[in-house]
């Protein structure tokens, strides 16, 4: 998000000492990827360097020598450069925005918050009907998650071909 005209969002991030960025969301990589930037590099190095007496200089991370996991990263950054990645994060974040403003007129939806990033929790109202609401919508259209021993819907919108007309008008259709 820090590349799109929503960084704002993220106001405060560099105060942390780390930060850990699934890649496979908004990076739109494999689900092993990830990324995690540390502020002080020496700690980090300390903290996550593994040796052995076969190598001159311990790994740096977890998975070690396996340094080729990143070319599909390196693959889109250079494909799709700054803008274009920023371009595609950002109709995420309007696809999400579009859900929630879905659930907001629909008086049959709740909306938990308003999305900050592409991640929508949202339910029926009636909560006896959200097994019905579940049999309806389109099989992986929406997760299911308890949050504050409630059940929700979530929708986490990591696709740059996602369509919020698409989403929305399966949600107009359901009939529990």
């Amino acid at each position: 998000m820090r590349l799109t005209r929503m960084s704002d969002r993220l106001d405060g991030l560099e105060k942390a000492d780390s930060v850990a960025v699934s890649a496979h969301k908004w990076l739109f990589q494999p689900k092993e990827s990830a990324l995690v930037f540390f502020k002080d590099v020496d700690k980090a190095h300390e903290a996550t360097s593994f040796g052995g007496a076969y190598l001159a200089v311990p790994n740096i991370g977890v998975l070690g020598s396996h340094g080729a996991m990143a070319t599909p990263l390196l693959a889109t950054l250079m494909a799709w450069g700054r803008e274009g990645l920023a371009a595609r994060i950002e109709h995420c974040i309007y696809v999400a925005e579009a859900i929630a403003n879905h659930v907001d007129h629909d008086d049959r939806l709740e909306l938990l918050a308003r999305p900050v990033t592409g991640v929508v929790n949202w339910r029926p109202k009636d909560a006896h009907l959200f097994d019905g609401w579940h049999r309806s919508l389109p099989q992986g259209m929406a997760s299911t998650v308890t949050l504050r021993g409630e059940r929700w819907f979530r929708n986490v919108i990591a696709n740059p071909n996602a369509n919020a007309s698409v989403i929305t008008d399966a949600m107009k259709a359901v009939n529990p």
